[in-house]
């Protein structure tokens, strides 16, 4: 399906900005000793992506970059398959086969594969090879980064997250929204660190957040039997949209939660692509998962063949965004976009 992308309005691009001073303290060479050394033209680099749920358009994005600018790069696939206690054979193998660069998806294999910023341990994270990211939701809160300007040491990479003030004025800009609700996993960080960004935007930008955590089964793993009722809940509290953040578990029952919104007339507000095209979802702002994966290409070519340090590249998300519409589902609804909207916006038949 073509897509249009397009640049953010001002009205609902509220990216992150202030200056950060990076730090001057020693970094380490990257491919000293765990990486191999390939400056002769015309050698091949070899890049070892590590995946977290297999492939997906992320990647499908960094292969096109890759061959159409005809990079000499090699990708060796490993995939932890959800798995945290595979990430130490995981270095250990990077280890053993010295790649250029090594690739990470997400927040979780990211952190066992660099550790965080402020506790460097050699022994157990890779610290010389350089270290290029994508799919991580918070960096700097889940402190993989101290902050987007540098990493301070061998990683960089790329966010998916749009800004929360964004997201809400690119909400507002389709209807008024007083009461907003969410469900989300109380095990997952990322999903925590969300709802903290969203508690901070309310108080902001005057509105209410309505807020349910999903039960946790007798495992500790959160109940997904639990989901219908928990929209039931927050129906009754009469909010304007129903929003679907960067959450794993609210991601793999995306469909169970926007059938049961349909089914009580509440549209919902997709914060990541992974909702946009299967879910009976309304609108979402968001960065492409296959653009985001030619930015992180982008930025494995300027370590690699430009010779810039990981820490001199800035953590970034895609400085292009799209608001997606999903017309039948507004049909449904009987929420029609406003006409401005159809001026900028990705609409979905």
């Amino acid at each position: 399906m073509p897509r249009r992308y397009l640049c953010l309005l001002p009205i609902l691009l509220l990216m992150l900005t202030g200056s950060v001073v990076a730090s001057q303290s020693l970094h380490p060479n990257p491919r000293s000793s765990e990486g191999s050394v390939r400056e002769a033209e015309g050698q091949r680099f070899r890049i070892l992506m590590l995946l977290w749920r297999g492939e997906t358009q992320v990647e499908a994005g960094f292969r096109a970059y890759l061959a159409e600018h005809q990079l000499p790069f090699d990708l060796i696939i490993r995939d932890a398959g959800q798995d945290p206690t595979r990430i130490p054979d995981l270095i250990a193998e990077a280890r053993q086969i010295k790649p250029d660069l090594v690739y990470t998806w997400g927040t979780p294999l990211t952190l066992g594969v660099v550790g965080p910023y402020d506790r460097i341990d050699p022994d157990r994270y890779l610290t010389q090879i350089p270290v290029v990211f994508t799919m991580v939701a918070y960096p700097v809160e889940s402190r993989i980064v101290p902050a987007f300007a540098s990493s301070e040491r061998n990683v960089t990479g790329t966010t998916h997250t749009v800004p929360v003030e964004a997201q809400i004025k690119a909400m507002r800009a389709y209807r008024s929204m007083k009461r907003l609700a969410v469900l989300y996993n109380p095990t997952e960080p990322n999903s925590v660190i969300n709802i903290g960004e969203l508690q901070r935007a309310a108080q902001h930008l005057d509105f209410e957040l309505l807020a349910e955590s999903v039960p946790l089964n007798h495992e500790g793993r959160p109940d997904s039997d639990a989901l219908p009722e928990l929209v039931n809940r927050l129906v009754v509290r009469e909010p304007q949209f129903l929003y679907l953040g960067p959450d794993t578990f609210i991601g793999e029952h995306r469909q169970t939660l926007t059938r049961e919104a349909l089914r009580h007339h509440l549209p919902v507000f997709a914060a990541t692509e992974r909702p946009i095209f299967d879910s009976p979802i309304t609108l979402g702002l968001v960065a492409p998962y296959w653009h985001l994966g030619r930015f992180t290409a982008f930025k494995a070519e300027q370590i690699l063949l430009k010779n810039q340090k990981p820490w001199d590249i800035p953590i970034e998300t895609l400085h292009r965004l799209t608001y997606f519409v999903k017309l039948p589902v507004a049909r449904q609804l009987d929420l029609y976009p406003p006409l401005a909207i159809l001026n900028y916006a990705e609409v979905l038949e």
